[in-house]
């Protein structure tokens, strides 16, 4: 404290009288200034790390892209309310009153596993069917003190893995999967990252039917990444939750309502016990019933809204965009009235809570409003007062303005499923062109809808000799998916050739989808006449698992013929045919005469391990008198691992004093230096008294202590 205090009277000149300059004072005291200084920067520094043991900035990712926060830190999952993770709010909560009790479900146990075992685990269901709370009660269970990860949206979710900081503990939260499917957020690979096998990361999501199963059609494929990662979730971790209560449920329930009558009138509602506390009814009546001008005005506000998610657009919708839509939602006699209320009035009428639970439109942050997804339910099922009728021109035109140049692709996504192709054209072009180097796939995935099929089979070639895969797929897909079959096997052939596999393999894999397995069989053909061997191993290895025998005897045949070991190798390690198949190839080679053929099949088998199977061919040949073909089956018996095959078949020969047969045997023996196997043969001769094979092995032995120059030769013949 010294050096300090000397310090600051220096600096208030109540020391000058004995600082003069140059003076041997004022040295000292400047030099004992610097001491201070550092040792004040030290206490300074130990006292941060001991007050705060992590940097501010190694949680700062987490700051604009996670919600939720404490500070800049996670939060742990029993601090976060239900209502926060957007559990929906029930009848009479927003007059004061708590959530009803949780009622257990059927799948809660089947749930708790699959969080236990880590990875993502998705709760699937109707709108308003209690998945989130479902799935909230379980982590609340389960893991109350790890922290939570609530992302703000997929690219968010990108951004937070891919920083490096380090997730331990943690529960991540996706409500609503399909928010987080988009290009630049979730997929495979990300998932794998943030939750490998044994990590303490656990992914619970929900998602609706609805949404679901656009993922589950052929076409879904046009989001190709949210299609990959949905179909890579094992069953054990899709738990389903019902709209109604099974019998068991509803037992646990009636225990739940003698603390609270909400439970007991959920339990006699015909829609569902869930939909009912949500008022999931209510909700559409509120929509749907009415005969006034305010009533009018808030309908159309809400069918916008709803129309806005049906499109694609997930965020919440700024209150002036919905102003700007609503008009051709209203009742053609209302449209021009005078005596219609402001669209603020109708706002607030449409986001008013119903029977004390949630409103039709959800007010967010900044003047925006999120439409209740139990209504966008019914508006895709087609009983919602907008009866199934199409998204207007104008909504499409109003969302492509607001949208940003990296959400356009999910309303591009949205109007493709909206059969309105050139809207999706229109997105995807536009996101690549702001760099997105992936949409030029769905560019063409779109056009080919269009009709533009030349355009499609350009920008694959493009990507092709560019080595864009991504690109490639999508457009080998939108070929398919309009049957351009003769132009795929076009493509498939010049790529073949050209030595292009990935090509040749995304055509292939799109045909396998459309079950077209005569064009893949003529593929098939195709690079096997060429001595493609490359080709001939990716096309057999997409269509192996979907062909009947007779096709892939007919094609392994014709690899046999193509006389090219490479070529039968790849069939064969592809097809991988049983015994019973191998043995008719190695017939049909030995009618060809080509023993190239069969080593090259016997080859196989020894790299598969089979020698069973090659012992029992030469013995097929010995009948049939085949000498080369004998010998050309000896060599891989001979090998270390097929040695005990090539014994018993030399005791065999023995047996029947078999001298001829022996011969081929021993020789092959012999040549892989294995001494003690031919002494081995010899001392069995003479248990079994077999004279010729006795003195052929004694030959054999002597000859071969002869040219090794061994001094003491065997029993001479």
């Amino acid at each position: 404290m010294v050096p300090v205090a000397l310090l600051v009277a220096l600096r208030l000149g109540w020391l000058s009288w004995l600082v003069a300059d140059g003076g041997p004072v004022r040295k000292t005291l400047e030099a004992l200034s610097w001491i201070a200084a550092l040792v004040a920067v030290g206490f300074s520094v130990f006292e941060l790390r001991r007050q705060r043991p992590e940097p501010v900035v190694s949680r700062s990712v987490y700051v604009g892209r996670a919600l939720h926060l404490d500070g800049d830190r996670l939060p742990r999952v029993a601090d976060v309310s239900l209502l926060a993770l957007r559990v929906k709010r029930a009848v009479g909560t927003s007059d004061g009153q708590a959530l009803p009790r949780y009622v257990p479900r059927d799948r809660d146990e089947d749930l708790e596993w699959a969080i236990a075992g880590g990875g993502l685990v998705l709760l699937h269901g109707r709108a308003a069917a209690g998945k989130s709370r479902a799935a909230a009660e379980a982590v609340r269970r389960l893991r109350p003190d790890h922290e939570l990860l609530v992302p703000v949206d997929g690219p968010a979710l990108r951004r937070i893995v891919e920083s490096g900081q380090q997730l331990s503990d943690t529960v991540v939260w996706l409500d609503d999967l399909e928010r987080f499917l988009v290009p630049g957020g979730l997929d495979v690979g990300l998932l794998q990252q943030l939750a490998p096998p044994g990590s303490p990361v656990c992914v619970v999501a929900t998602i609706r039917d609805n949404e679901l199963a656009a993922f589950r059609t052929t076409e879904g494929a046009i989001n190709q990444a949210g299609t990959d990662l949905i179909t890579a979730i094992p069953p054990s971790h899709l738990i389903v939750i019902k709209q109604h209560l099974t019998e068991a449920e509803q037992e646990r329930a009636r225990v739940a309502q003698a603390s609270d009558p909400r439970v007991g009138r959920a339990l006699a509602a015909p829609e569902g016990f869930a939909e009912y506390l949500a008022a999931g009814t209510s909700m559409l009546e509120r929509w749907s019933i009415g005969d006034n001008p305010l009533f009018h005005v808030g309908q159309a506000l809400i069918s916008a809204a709803v129309d806005c998610r049906r499109a694609g657009y997930a965020d919440a919708v700024p209150g002036a965009t919905l102003a700007e839509l609503h008009r051709p939602y209203l009742p053609a006699p209302w449209c021009d009235r005078p005596d219609l209320p402001p669209v603020a009035e109708g706002l607030a009428w449409a986001a008013r809570p119903v029977l004390g639970a949630s409103s039709c439109l959800q007010p967010r942050t900044g003047g925006t409003y999120l439409v209740s997804d139990y209504l966008v339910d019914l508006a895709q099922e087609g009983t919602s007062p907008l009866a199934g009728a199409p998204i207007p021109d104008g909504t499409w035109e109003v969302l492509f303005r607001l949208c940003s140049d990296q959400s356009v692709v999910a309303l591009g996504f949205g109007a493709y499923r909206a059969d309105r192709f050139e809207v999706a054209e229109k997105c995807f072009r536009r996101a690549c062109e702001a760099g997105d180097g992936s949409a030029l796939g769905l560019v063409a995935i779109a056009i080919g809808k269009l009709g533009r099929l030349a355009e499609v089979r350009k920008i694959f070639e493009d990507a092709a000799r560019s080595g864009d895969r991504a690109t490639m797929l999508r457009a080998a897909l939108s070929l398919s998916f309009n049957d351009w079959f003769d132009d795929m096997l076009d493509l498939g052939r010049r790529n073949a050739e050209a030595g292009n596999r990935y090509a040749f393999l995304s055509l292939a894999n799109c045909l396998v989808n459309s079950r077209r397995w005569d064009d893949l069989q003529q593929l098939a053909l195709y690079t096997i006449d060429h001595n493609l061997p490359d080709m001939v191993s990716a096309v057999m290895a997409s269509i192996t698992k979907h062909i009947d025998e007779d096709r892939l005897v007919q094609l392994a045949c014709h690899a046999v013929d193509s006389h090219n070991e490479d070529v039968i190798i790849s069939t064969l390690v592809n097809v991988n045919p049983d015994s019973a198949l191998t043995s008719r190839l190695l017939q049909h080679a030995m009618r060809s005469g080509n023993t190239s053929d069969e080593a090259a099949i016997l080859a196989w088998l020894a790299h598969d391990k089979r020698f069973g199977e090659i012992a029992e061919f030469t013995k097929t040949a010995l009948l049939a008198d085949e000498e080369d073909m004998v010998l050309t089956a000896i060599v891989p018996l001979a090998k270390q691992e097929g040695m005990s095959e090539l014994m018993t078949l030399a005791r065999e020969a023995i047996d029947s004093d078999d001298v001829d047969s022996l011969q081929g045997f021993a020789v092959g023996i012999k040549s892989e230096g294995r001494r003690d196997r031919l002494e081995e043969l010899l001392q069995y001769s003479e248990e079994v008294a077999s004279v010729g094979s006795r003195e052929f092995l004694n030959m054999i032995i002597a000859l071969d202590n002869a040219s090794s120059g061994n001094e003491e030769p065997g029993e001479q013949p």
